[in-house]
């Protein structure tokens, strides 16, 4: 058991010793020690020499379970920025996706403005030539037209015949 605490302490100075920096040390019973290497030091004094094996074990492990402790806060830290990028990305694509409703709902909204649009133009050509239709009618039937006039009413009649077909077809495009 003793040569197991000498080959664990042996890999724990030389852990120590390769990694070159000083660590600050807590014992229990709240003395402060600062381990550099193999060097242990208590208010800057090198106490290696004069602390019992069981003294340095303790050090040793207080020390090994505060690198672990560091180790796995390193690890956390890491595995919480990774979810964080992972937020992150979830976030840009939920952006990008309320964008394009966004998009997809002002083209339907201005689809639906332009059905209303040529509906209504289609409404007002009709009904202009329903108008200009009684009237001439009316003209006609009075005996107020004469052979020129009538010739010009019926270009008119043609023209707002046609701009009625016109509305209808952009109403009927619009539609589909």
């Amino acid at each position: 058991m003793m040569k197991y605490q000498k080959l664990i302490y042996c890999l724990l100075v030389g852990l120590i010793v390769s990694c070159g920096s000083s660590e600050r040390v807590i014992t229990a019973d709240g003395k402060v020690y600062e381990v550099k290497g193999s060097t242990i030091k208590n208010n800057g004094d090198d106490v290696t020499e004069s602390l019992t094996e069981d003294r340095k074990a303790e050090i040793e492990t207080i020390l090994e379970t505060k690198r672990k402790a560091q180790e796995e806060a390193e690890q956390l830290q890491s595995k919480l920025e990774d979810q964080q990028k992972e937020l992150e990305k979830a976030q840009k694509e939920a952006e990008k996706k309320q964008d394009e409703i966004e998009e997809k709902q002002k083209a339907l909204e201005e689809k639906i403005e332009a059905q209303e649009e040529a509906r209504e133009d289609y409404l007002k050509a009709k009904k202009r030539l329903e108008s200009k239709q009684q009237k001439y009618i009316k003209l006609k039937d009075k005996g107020k037209l004469s052979p020129n006039d009538i010739e010009k009413w019926e270009e008119k009649l043609k023209t707002l015949e046609e701009d009625l077909n016109e509305a209808q077809m952009e109403m009927n495009n619009l539609n589909k």
